[in-house]
């Protein structure tokens, strides 16, 4: 899905139950496809000509290596994916949020801890040492 087009996502999952639109300083713009249903949220930037380059999910259903992964508290996280991805990182940890977030850059994903747990997953494609993406389709 990452690399694909806001067309070609809408086709495959209907119209999205939000769109957000965010305009940032530097001029570049972000839309936002929100599928409620799914747990799924879909981010295509004005830098990447509106490529899908992040994938969110919130849903308790979905799993990543076989484990469903959000809703799970922090120590049974780690526990779960430091053997399997050593790289697995604390990026962040926003004490005054309650909030972690932990990244495994070998798959260029980050997942965000609320109040010790789990509440989503993100992929992101891979990026390149010239800061170029390589767009897996």
């Amino acid at each position: 899905m990452l690399g694909q087009t806001l067309g070609q996502i809408q086709k495959l999952l209907g119209h999205p139950d939000e769109l957000e639109s965010h305009d940032y300083s530097d001029n570049s713009n972000e839309r936002v496809l929100i599928y409620h249903n799914l747990g799924l949220e879909l981010s295509f930037s004005s830098e990447d000509n509106y490529r899908l380059g992040k994938i969110t999910f919130y849903s308790k259903d979905f799993t990543f290596s076989d484990i469903q992964i959000v809703g799970l508290n922090e120590s049974e996280f780690i526990l779960r994916l430091k053997s399997k991805y050593p790289d697995l990182t604390l990026d962040d940890d926003f004490s005054d949020l309650k909030s972690k977030d932990f990244s495994i850059d070998s798959l260029g994903v980050t997942v965000w801890l609320e109040e010790g747990v789990v509440e989503s997953f993100t992929m992101y494609p891979k990026y390149l040492e010239d800061d170029s993406i390589e767009w897996p389709i």
